[in-house]
Parts: structure tokens; C-alpha cells; sequence
């Protein structure tokens, strides 16, 4: 029987939820024989994603609901959130497309940003927005960071991984 590659989840602003969300792709990640460090980089890059995700909703900060989805293919393994957005979060969309393209920018976007954060406010376009978690993920994970809103208004934020044979036990 093929091992399953895709494992998707509803998310409830309950954070016991995350919890048993980050044991599940722990287990699900350590049963295919990745690394213990590889699996960590996947469960921060979900914390990031999910942290990210929450920035558009119009509910208080501890209510929230979204998909995630953790698939992999032959070289690659994705990390995703789905999200539901309302228009008035297209003012943040704007801002988080002006942070990944900055992201996107630098060889080593984390020390590029702590560079920037040290030269005061209004240095990073990352400055007062979720970007150092963004950055972390692209640094830390070498992770690509993308995201597109769909035609019903659903924020599809995601990190690819390229796969090699150091992800492996």
C-alpha cells in the first residue's frame, strides 16, 4: 500500500488544537524517516504560517478558523494554510506581498532584517508586520514563500521545501 503524502486539518482558534496538529505532522513526518531537525523546521514553519494567517481575520485574536495542509511530492514537501479574508484585509494583502517580495530579495533575509530592525523604525518594510516570522521560515527553513487569494476570497499562504538526502534519518 503507497504511504499517504498529503495530510490536511481544520483549525480552531483552540491552541490545544495546534498542539495536537504539531504531533500529528511530527508523527506523520518521523514514520516516512525524516530528521528530527527537518521536522522541527516543518512544525515552526507551520507555527509561522498559522501565526501569519491569523493577521487577516476580523475576529479577535484568539478566535480563528483555517485549513492547513502539509503535502508531499517527489523533491518537495509544502506547508499550507487556507484562509478565509473579508475586502478590508486587502490593505494587509498589499503589505504582505511587499514582505515576501523583500524576503524574496535577500540571499539571507533573517540578518538582512536584524540589520534593518537595529537601524529604527521604517528601515525594513518587515517593520510591524509579521515578516521576521516570514523571514525566519525563509532562512532557517530555505523555504519559498508564496501566497494568492482565491476567487471566493480564501488566502492560500504556503512554504516549499526542497527535499535531499540530509532531511533524512
Amino acid at each position: 500500500m503507497p504511504m499517504k503524502k498529503t495530510m490536511e486539518f481544520s483549525l480552531k482558534s483552540n491552541s490545544g488544537e495546534i498542539k495536537k496538529l504539531e504531533q500529528k505532522i511530527s508523527n506523520f513526518l518521523t514514520y516516512r524517516g525524516y530528521s528530527n531537525d527537518f521536522i522541527q523546521d516543518q512544525i515552526m514553519i507551520l507555527r509561522e504560517l498559522i501565526i501569519s494567517g491569523k493577521k487577516f481575520d476580523n475576529l479577535r485574536p484568539s478566535e480563528f478558523e483555517m485549513s492547513v495542509q502539509l503535502h508531499i511530492e517527489n523533491n518537495t514537501i509544502t506547508v499550507e494554510v487556507k484562509k478565509s479574508v473579508c475586502e478590508s484585509a486587502y490593505g494587509k494583502l498589499e503589505a504582505l506581498d511587499k514582505t515576501i517580495q523583500w524576503i524574496r530579495g535577500y540571499q539571507d533575509p533573517l540578518e538582512d532584517y536584524m540589520i534593518n530592525f537595529a537601524e529604527g523604525p521604517g528601515a525594513s518594510p518587515l517593520a510591524g508586520t509579521n515578516g521576521l516570522g516570514l523571514a525566519r521560515i525563509a532562512h532557517q527553513a530555505n523555504a519559498i514563500i508564496d501566497f494568492y487569494v482565491s476567487e471566493d476570497n480564501v488566502l492560500n499562504l504556503s512554504a516549499v521545501c526542497n527535499l535531499n538526502a540530509e532531511n533524512f534519518s
